[in-house]
Parts: C-alpha cells; sequence; structure tokens
C-alpha cells in the first residue's frame, strides 16, 4: 500500500508524489497532519470500449432460468483455497458468451463504492416462506442490500452507520469514504437460516472512528448479536503497548469462516502513522467474541506495518485449519517476530507462526513500498496423480510468482531459494491475486500484472514442480492487474471461461476462453470507479448460476443470457 515519505524511509521510485493529510506518526487519533504520501507510477488506461448494452426483450430479460444446480457463492473467490474457480457452471460456456444472447441484463443502483465481491445464497428461505436465492451486496457506505437474484426486486436494506469521511481518514484510496471493504463471509446452518459477518467502519461524529464486527440474519439484515469494536491490543517485547487504530487502520482483507471461527485481517490505510501500528489477524467465534488476535510486529521499531491487506483477497484456509495470509511493507526480523514481506502459516489458533516465506530483499522491497502483500495466496487444489507436496501460489508488487510448499514454506533465503520456483511474471507488479483452473490443458493457474496481458501458467505436479507460461491474452490489464475469476462446468470440455475486471477508465469486463486465451471473447464497459485520480478499485467479478456480477461506484451490473 502507498505510505508517506520519511526522513528514513522513501521510495526509490517512479511513482509521483502529491501532497495529501495524513496523521502523525505517534500522534492522538484526530484531525490529520499533511505529509507526503505515493501516488500510482501511472494513469489507469481509457477504455476504447462501448458501454454495455441491455439486451432481449425487456419484458422477458431476466426470466431465463438456470438450467443447473444452484449454488452458494458465501465467501471470496469460492472456497477456502481462494481457487477463484466455479466448478458447476452449466449456462455460461465461451460458446454461448460470445452470442448475441449474452450480454447486460439489470443495473443495480446502490449508494457507494462496491470494494466488496457480491455473495450469494441459493434457494433460501425468508422470514415470511417465501424461497430467493438471495444477492448479498456491501458498500463503502456502510450500507448492505439484500437482492432476489433472478427479479432484482431490494428484499431488504440496511443502514450501518455513518461512513469515514476520507479527509478525515487522512487517505484518498476510497472516496469521498470508508465503510465496508473487505467480502462479508456467510455461514448457512439451514435452509433458513444464514448469518453474515462483515466488519463497518464507521464516524457518528468527527474523528470519532469506529471499526465494528456485525453478524446480521440473511433474512432481515438485522443484527443477531450487538456488533463488537475491532480493537485489538498486545504488549511488544519492550512492555509497550500495541494498539490497533480505527483511524489509521482498515479491514480491506475479505473475512473468512472455518469450523466455528471468524478470521479478520487488517492493514494500514496510505501506509499512516506507520511507526505505531502493526499488521493484525484475528480470531472471533461465532458470537462476535475475540479469542485471539496476532501481530505481525513484535519489536517496537521506526517503521512497522507489515499490514495484512492483500487487495482483499481473504486468508487462505487448509484442510487441517491452518490459516496463510501475506504481509506488505515492514519491519522484518525473524528472531523479534517481525513479519514484514512475508507469506505466513499459522495454525488455527493464530497463537503462534508455524511457518514462513520472506521473499529475499525485503528490506528494498519495503524501502521502495513494493509489499509482497499486495498480492493474495492462493492454496492449489491437490490432483489426480500429483506427486508434488501441496502447494500455494503468492505475487505482489515484484513481479515475483512464487510456487511455494504449503508444508515448508522456505523461510527467507538468497534468491528465494526456499521457494519451490520463483520466476518473474512480467509486468510492472501485482496488486491482486491468482486463480485456478484444472479443466481440458490440466491444472492452470492464471495472473495479471500490471500493465501485462493475462496468462496461463501450466502447474507441473511431479517431482519437479513448476509453473510455465503456456497460454496468453492480447488487452494489456489497467493498473496493478486484475483479480482474475473462472467458471466452467467440470473440467468439461469447452465449459472453462475466464472473468476479470480491467481497471480502465471507466472500468471493464473481460470474458476469455480458458483453454485458449487470445483476444477476449467478450469485453464491454461496466461501471465507474468514484477516484478518477487513482482509480484503483482492485475489485473482482462473481459468477454463478448463470449469471456475471461486476462491482463499481454506485453500481453493479449483471451479465447473462437472455431466453
Amino acid at each position: 500500500m502507498t505510505r508517506p515519505f520519511t526522513a528514513l524511509f522513501f521510495a526509490i521510485s517512479a511513482m509521483a508524489v502529491v501532497p495529501f493529510a495524513v496523521a502523525a506518526p505517534g500522534t492522538p487519533t484526530g484531525k490529520p497532519q499533511k505529509f507526503m504520501v505515493h501516488r500510482p507510477p501511472h494513469a489507469a488506461p481509457h477504455s476504447a470500449l462501448p458501454p454495455a448494452a441491455l439486451v432481449g426483450n425487456p419484458a422477458t430479460r431476466l426470466h431465463r432460468p438456470y438450467g443447473g444446480t444452484p449454488i452458494d457463492v458465501m465467501t471470496y473467490h469460492y472456497d477456502n483455497n481462494r481457487t477463484g474457480w466455479n466448478q458447476t457452471e452449466t449456462d455460461l460456456t465461451p460458446a454461448s458468451v460470445a452470442s448475441s444472447s449474452f450480454g447486460l441484463l439489470t443495473t443495480l443502483n446502490v449508494d457507494g463504492n462496491v470494494f466488496a465481491q457480491p455473495l450469494l445464497v441459493s434457494n433460501f428461505v425468508m422470514p415470511d416462506g417465501s424461497t430467493h436465492d438471495v444477492l448479498i451486496i456491501a458498500t463503502s457506505n456502510d450500507t448492505v442490500y439484500a437482492y432476489d437474484a433472478q427479479t432484482y426486486a431490494v428484499l431488504w436494506q440496511v443502514s450501518l452507520g455513518t461512513t469515514q469521511n476520507s479527509n478525515d481518514v487522512g487517505c484518498s484510496d476510497s472516496v469521498p469514504s470508508y465503510g465496508i471493504s473487505g467480502t462479508p463471509v456467510i455461514v448457512r446452518s439451514a435452509a433458513k437460516k444464514a448469518i453474515i459477518y462483515l466488519v463497518a467502519a464507521t464516524e457518528p461524529s468527527q474523528y470519532d472512528f469506529h471499526t465494528q464486527l456485525h453478524a446480521l440474519d440473511l433474512g432481515t439484515g438485522a443484527d443477531t448479536i450487538a456488533p463488537v469494536e475491532v480493537s485489538p491490543s498486545a504488549t511488544l517485547s519492550n512492555g509497550s503497548t500495541l494498539q490497533f487504530s480505527a483511524q489509521n487502520q482498515w479491514v480491506r482483507v475479505s473475512l473468512a469462516y472455518n469450523n466455528g471461527s471468524i478470521y479478520v485481517g487488517a492493514g494500514s490505510h496510505c501506509d499512516n502513522d506507520s511507526g505505531s501500528i502493526s499488521g493484525w489477524l484475528m480470531r472471533y467465534n461465532t458470537k462476535l467474541v475475540l479469542k485471539q488476535a496476532f501481530h505481525t510486529i513484535e519489536s517496537q521499531t521506526p517503521f512497522e506495518l507489515a499490514s495484512i491487506w492483500m487487495t482483499g483477497f481473504a486468508p487462505a484456509i487448509d484442510s487441517s485449519g491452518n490459516v496463510y495470509v501475506v504481509t506488505g511493507n515492514g519491519d522484518f526480523e525473524h528472531h523479534d517476530k517481525d513479519w514484514g514481506e512475508s507469506a505466513l502459516r499459522l495454525p488455527a489458533s493464530l497463537n503462534k507462526v508455524a511457518d514462513s516465506f520472506t521473499e529475499y530483499g525485503y528490506q528494498k522491497l519495503t524501502d521502495q513500498d513494493q509489499d509482497f502483500g499486495s498480492g493474495g495466496i492462493m492454496l492449489l487444489p491437490t490432483v489426480a496423480g500429483q506427486t508434488a507436496p501441496p502447494m500455494a501460489v503468492a505475487m505482489g508488487k515484484s513481479s515475483e510468482l512464487f510456487l511455494l510448499n504449503q508444508t515448508n514454506l522456505g523461510g527467507v533465503k538468497k534468491n528465494n531459494a526456499g521457494a519451490l520456483q520463483a520466476q518473474n511474471a512480467g509486468g510492472g507488479g501485482l496488486w491482486g491475486g491468482p486463480a485456478f483452473y484444472n479443466g481440458p490443458n490440466g491444472p492452470t493457474v492464471f495472473t495479471q500484472t500490471d500493465t501485462d496481458v493475462l496468462r496461463g501458467w501450466a502447474l507441473a505436479t511431479g517431482a519437479t514442480p513448476s509453473l510455465t507460461n503456456t497460454l496468453t491474452g492480447t488487452t494489456g490489464s489497467g493498473y496493478g492487474g486484475s483479480l482474475p475469476i473462472v467458471s466452467s462446468n467440470g473440467a468439461t470440455s469447452g465449459t472453462g471461461v475466464v472473468w476479470l475486471i480491467r481497471r480502465s477508465v471507466p472500468i471493464e469486463l473481460e470474458a476469455y476462453n480458458a483453454t485458449t486465451l487470445g483476444a477476449p471473447i467478450y469485453a464491454v464497459t461496466a461501471g465507474n470507479w468514484s477516484n478518477t485520480t487513482d482509480n484503483n478499485p482492485f475489485l473482482t467479478p462473481m459468477e454463478a448460476n448463470g449469471r456475471v456480477y461486476v462491482p463499481a461506484y454506485l453500481t453493479v451490473e449483471v451479465f447473462g443470457l437472455t431466453p
């Protein structure tokens, strides 16, 4: 993430710098002071594509039923591995997406930026006894909407408070405000019972900042339990107190759930107050009781941070309940338990770091604002015939694509020798994450870095595991790359589609044939973003039950097939 100039730390990079209001390190929460902060190295490209046009007969446009079995999408990128792969899609294929029957079905109008990935609960029985596929949209205006995912009638909407003003926060990554930023997680226990867990940032009065964890009833939107303040603290090795800052930190990372625990990560706003704050990973039970708070910095240093933000990715969780995250700029000292620029594996309890991989040259990365943690970590599913150990993929702003051993991440070694493989993936770094698809070509990882094309990497799972670039798209990304997802009917030939949001002005929806890539089979503009200076929304689409959802500023556009 971006951070202020200080006498000790300034980036040796091509990034432009402009004045902006940020909180001075060590000062009490309150009116920000002015420092210099980084801005993106280049402007987002302007889209030459036409806006999406509504398709089909207005009277029947939304009447096409889904041909497969409806699914739930209750977590970021479909599963706790964070594969981004919907394996059950029957209606949307490369052929149907390229046809004249596919296009914009409707636009949902909302009240703010939509950072959070849309979520979906199918065949849910509402309190009145009616059954709906329920689409959940959460906004930066601290509003949550529930829509019927066939007709898009609003089932309910709730406001969780007054949002945090971007000027008061002192960071313009989101304008004009900060509210709900991380994707919620939904826990469904019955046909008519599900809870939405989410974090809302509020500012009831000027400079009175709060970050609260909610548990909302999916049927009504009401809080099932009184929301709790996210405010962890810890005593450092020198006896000083480390305290979460509701002004200088936010929950951009998506929430995760496993085996009765809700996991909540936290990073910084523009790296503000970098000498006083740390990244956090917290574990709550389903009653919103904080059970453990892991902090990424143990020793007090002039530049702490080690944020957990991952461009909105959620922590990955393996079958044993271990939790994986990647940290950003910050101090690294293994013996002092400072964990900047590192991929971490923690047990489900979060009581320690069980294993780690730290990108070699970590100090230079931190000095140049080259977060390893600008990208998420994806756990690769084990495939038939695999003899390689369980693997993971991670990449950040350095554009180094790392193939890691989940059971022995690799520590910190010269030339990143602890990784199973390290290679440059092209482009100017990643503010995003990978996706996975095991289709006719075998297991494939998709990535797209800053200014580069979409790439498919064949995964070798034998004695010498590796990733080899075998597929390329044709369209360069916008700022920071993208967060692709994949839909298919399992490994059935002719069904795989890669979807992504291109960070242009306006933003674009692109679709590719997952087995060939090449030129997009579908591409249109699909919404705007409020921050035209940075234009860094870092958004991911969601595809389910024959429809594709594209979040943006004040809108969520819905694409699909007409009858």
